[in-house]
């Protein structure tokens, strides 16, 4: 589904993969949009768990830790997003036909931004808060996944991340002479 889509994706090449018979393939998942389902929260659990799972979090200090979450996701992007994103993929192909799947993807989506909030704290500003962020941040990764899989180019994909980084240092250094001009005015 991955790489061909869920429409292009029979149940017999399912069942072949997987070397199953499709009265197997009954026997497990009520249609084919259960086992997207499945698929999908496979996908999902694998991708948080490396998300998550950075050497950025035990960094103590929150600025450090929101630019190696940055340093993070370029390391493991490219990789992980090789073959494209289900998650991206599965809301543009089911946003009219699959009210299932498509609330599911909007599930993960508003977990993923709530998951990362609170890395873009030390940089959210007033009108528009670590959420936003959050979830600018995931914009920037599907629209960098959609053009790397466009031009058969996976660094599409640490280039769009640098360019985010470079934006969130920009701030970082707005938000430390803010706070030292407020300091000096004490």
């Amino acid at each position: 589904m991955l790489h061909h889509g869920y429409a292009a994706t029979s149940v017999d090449d399912i069942c072949s993969t997987a070397k199953v018979t499709k009265g197997s393939f009954y026997h497990y998942f009520e249609s084919k949009e259960a086992v997207a389902i499945a698929v999908l929260n496979a996908f999902y659990d694998e991708g948080i768990s490396r998300l998550i799972n950075g050497p950025y979090v035990d960094m103590s200090d929150s600025k450090s830790r929101l630019l190696s979450f940055f340093d993070h996701l370029e390391t493991i992007g490219p990789e992980l997003w090789r073959d494209g994103c289900l998650i991206g993929n599965f809301a543009c192909e089911f946003a009219e036909s699959s009210p299932v799947i498509r609330r599911r993807v909007a599930a993960m989506f508003d977990a993923l931004v709530k998951q990362l909030a609170p890395l873009f704290e030390p940089v959210a500003k007033e009108g528009e808060g670590a959420a936003e962020l959050a979830e600018y941040t995931l914009m920037v990764i599907e629209g960098a996944v959609v053009m790397a899989r466009a031009h058969a180019d996976p660094s599409r994909i640490s280039s769009a991340l640098r360019i985010l980084r470079g934006t969130i240092e920009a701030r970082i250094g707005a938000t430390s002479k803010e706070g030292a001009k407020a300091n000096h005015r004490r």
